[in-house]
């Protein structure tokens, strides 16, 4: 059993929650949160951009609540410390729940810089501790497919392929801080960067990028709309497009469209079309996707790399360090109007 201490009751909080103690090799035994409504278990003030009926009045009776992270960290019971506070955050209390001997999960965008980031490994690897972070779309089913697909070969090489990610713009956060660009990096590094990460897993990380988009459209001089072509050396046309710039009644959608040579494989969220295979030749397959989404299968990997003591295959720390530094050059693109190079 690996016994959790979750950082942060907000949306992912309370999805991490959640997902820990519905699973049987996991279970939270502590949370830490400034807001003692929260620690009493009125979870009604969470908010985010997919819907989630769970309750909003909580039984925490049993568990350890702390006000201070700093006595998460020296909990006993806890083996490892879930983060998912605002971005600007993550750095700081990762290297402290590292520096104090526990395992850390830490949610996805992994830090606003680079810098931030060989910090937080280099805390890891000086404290024999597991670091992971959490690029939730490696794991999530179609994505997953899609990957194996592509690695397949049975459709020849990808001759094409565009990602999307779209939202309404998140004013549910709190504080705002989601719309504050030097605590969240804006659309570009907290919502693009999950297209930006699955791309560099599949095509590998690109050697430059040529993004265009709109800055400062809600927030304050944020990369707000972006669309990038990641460009490689052997051609590949790979494009993404995130935004959170949209009006109120649009909501939420993902997607994408691959060009393969002897299929078309697409999934659309907002057109309700599900991962769907398009032979040049014969019908169009659906096939089968596991059941998970992509918050319990990543968590069930992390819980599983920590209880037998092995690093993820899926996700490194390193990897998440690359899609930030992908994204930040892709802002840098977008402002200066040329392509970047990568690395």
């Amino acid at each position: 059993m690996v016994k959790v201490g979750v950082l942060g009751l907000g949306f992912m909080g309370k999805m991490h929650f959640n997902t820990y103690n519905a699973y049987p090799r996991s279970k939270v035994v502590a949370l830490a949160d400034l807001d003692p409504k929260k620690l009493a278990g009125d979870w009604s003030a969470i908010a985010g951009n997919i819907a989630d009926k769970r309750a909003a009045q909580v039984d925490l009776s049993g568990l350890h609540l702390h006000a201070d992270p700093a006595d998460l960290f020296r909990d006993p019971d806890v083996d490892v410390v879930d983060i998912t506070l605002p971005t600007f955050l993550h750095a700081q209390y990762a290297i402290a729940a590292l520096e104090a001997g526990k395992h850390v999960i830490c949610e996805k965008p992994m830090a606003l810089t680079v810098g931030d980031c060989d910090r937080m490994i280099a805390a890891a690897l000086a404290g024999g501790r597991q670091l992971f972070i959490a690029h939730c779309i490696r794991f999530w089913p179609e994505y997953k497919v899609l990957k194996q697909i592509i690695a397949s070969g049975k459709y020849g090489r990808v001759q094409a392929a565009s990602f999307w990610r779209k939202s309404s713009t998140p004013r549910w956060s709190w504080d705002n801080w989601l719309l504050d660009p030097a605590r969240s990096g804006s659309a570009v590094v907290d919502l693009h960067i999950h297209d930006t990460d699955y791309i560099n897993y599949v095509f590998g990380v690109p050697k430059a990028v040529y993004s265009c988009g709109a800055v400062g459209a809600v927030s304050n001089g944020g990369v707000d709309s972006v669309v990038t072509h990641y460009i490689y050396r052997d051609g590949a046309q790979v494009t993404a497009e995130g935004t959170w710039a949209l009006a109120p009644g649009f909501g939420f959608t993902h997607g994408f469209c691959v060009v393969l040579e002897r299929a078309t494989v697409e999934m659309d969220l907002k057109g309700q079309r599900p991962l769907t295979i398009h032979p040049l030749k014969g019908k169009s397959i659906t096939p089968k996707v596991p059941k998970d989404d992509g918050y319990v299968a990543e968590l069930k990997h992390f819980v599983g790399c920590i209880a037998k003591g092995q690093p993820s295959d899926v996700v490194s720390a390193e990897d998440a360090r690359s899609a930030l530094m992908v994204c930040l050059a892709e802002a840098q693109s977008v402002r200066s109007g040329v392509a970047v190079s990568i690395g």
